[in-house]
């Protein structure tokens, strides 16, 4: 009878009984060993005595806040994965703690249980497979020395020894493939993350990676280069984790100024959690300038021409067009043609003209036929018969209509007096075919209509 494998043991740090008590609930309803420390004092006494896979801490705590407690908790147990629960409000700190600490990853408070478990399973993941990389690491050195033992031993023995390492040198190829596997499997399922967050078509961060690593080619970076593009592809949205949902799902053309600014900090929430991941340095730079334009009237920075990485101006080119052709960027903007058309009356102006002339060779090469599955309707243009192609949200994050919703008469009256009596405009992602259908409809009745004399 196999042994079952023990359970993930997590320390659990923050001076609030309440937060800390519900934490503590939250992991033993998971099957996890919690221990709990009311102060970072507290906590390295216990990490003085016992063994920790994870450490969940708070970033405000009198006398020792999170970031000095998880930097010192790192020089006593280096081993140990470290996740910091912070407010809107600590990007400073939390960037401090990404840089001092090496923290894996942050979440804000109040933090969903959901996105919560999908964080700590893929730390302890990452430490799992940290763990084998370094067993694996330590075993070669180990054969490495064994083979410096050998050496002026006999032509056998060191034909013998050389066979083995060559053994262990091909375990470790195959396990550094299945790390790379693993990485990109976890990229996959970040960005799905991302698109269930931000409210987004499915597969559209693909689309983006897929022509802006594309582009890279064309533009003969090094393979390098290519990779890092089309990770920063993937991943340049990832600082929208930070914006409240009431922003974060609508669309960027109906912000106000307020929410505006605060849309524009997502690429330096996004360079913040990318910078202290292992290997992402580049990417995190990437991320953080792919909205800047050419004439210094893009964001977060206002950067001009020169100052843009050329991975940044490739994902701007590819990342406006996916907003454009949805309608989400410009109210006069819809459709992927007229997206195209936009992109190259603004080459020079916001975008690298080299770069937008490759992405339209690209669209006709690859997306031609490309349409998005959803069309963003105001409550003025919907019409009964169409379907929900997501969940009808407000402007403050509320679910109005569940997704695959057919639109009724009833439905168009309780919301126009929604509208009225909120005094916010509804924004109605339809599907489509349904569209399509409706058209078709209305076109076979024309048809059947008897002509007059």
């Amino acid at each position: 009878m196999t042994e079952s494998a023990p359970r993930p043991r997590i320390l659990l740090v923050d001076d609030e009984k309440p937060i800390l008590d519900s934490l503590y609930r939250f992991c033993r309803q998971r099957k996890f060993d919690a221990s709990r420390a009311n102060s970072g004092a507290e906590a390295l006494e216990i990490l003085d005595k016992e063994t920790f896979d994870l450490i969940v801490s708070d970033m405000r705590m009198p006398n020792m806040d999170g970031a000095e407690f998880l930097t010192k908790a790192r020089d006593k147990c280096p081993n140990t994965v470290r996740i910091l629960l912070t407010g809107y409000a600590d990007m400073e700190a939390v960037i401090a703690a990404v840089n001092q600490a090496k923290i894996y990853n942050y979440l804000n408070k109040p933090w969903d249980d959901n996105m919560l478990e999908s964080v700590i399973n893929s730390a302890l993941d990452f430490k799992n497979k940290e763990d084998e990389r370094l067993r694996l690491v330590n075993e070669v050195a180990e054969k490495n020395k064994e083979l410096a033992e050998l050496n002026g031993s006999l032509e056998a023995k060191v034909k013998e020894r050389t066979e083995k390492l060559q053994v262990a040198m091909q375990e470790v190829q195959e396990s550094s493939k299945r790390i790379n596997k693993s990485f990109r499997e976890a990229l996959t399922l970040i960005t799905s993350v991302i698109e269930m967050q931000d409210g987004s078509k499915n597969n559209y961060s693909e689309l983006i990676s897929k022509a802006s690593a594309s582009i890279a080619k064309a533009l003969e970076l090094s393979p390098r280069e290519v990779e890092q593009v089309r990770i920063a592809g993937l991943l340049h949205n990832i600082g929208k984790f930070s914006l409240p949902e009431s922003i974060r799902k609508k669309p960027m053309n109906n912000l106000s100024q307020m929410e505006l600014d605060v849309y524009r900090t997502h690429p330096i929430q996004g360079e913040a959690v990318l910078s202290g991941m292992t290997g992402l340095k580049t990417v995190s730079k990437l991320v953080r300038s792919h909205q800047e334009y050419l004439n210094g009237k893009g964001f977060p920075d206002r950067l001009h021409d020169s100052r843009i990485p050329i991975g940044s101006k490739i994902i701007c080119v590819t990342s406006d067009f996916e907003k454009l052709e949805s309608n989400l960027l410009l109210k006069e903007v819809s459709g992927p043609e007229e997206a195209v058309a936009y992109l190259k009356s603004m080459a020079g102006k916001h975008y690298d003209a080299r770069i937008v002339d490759l992405f339209e060779k690209y669209y006709e090469e690859n997306l031609k036929n490309y349409r998005s599955y959803l069309s963003q309707l105001s409550l003025a243009e919907v019409k009964e018969g169409m379907v929900l192609a997501e969940n009808l949200v407000s402007s403050t994050g509320l679910s109005l209509l569940t997704k695959e919703t057919t639109i009724t008469a009833a439905h168009i009256e309780r919301f126009t007096e929604y509208e009225t009596g909120v005094g916010a405009k509804l924004i109605f992602p339809i599907l489509n075919s349904s569209i399509d259908a409706l058209e078709e409809e209305g076109e076979s009745q024309d048809k059947q209509e008897p002509q007059g004399d």
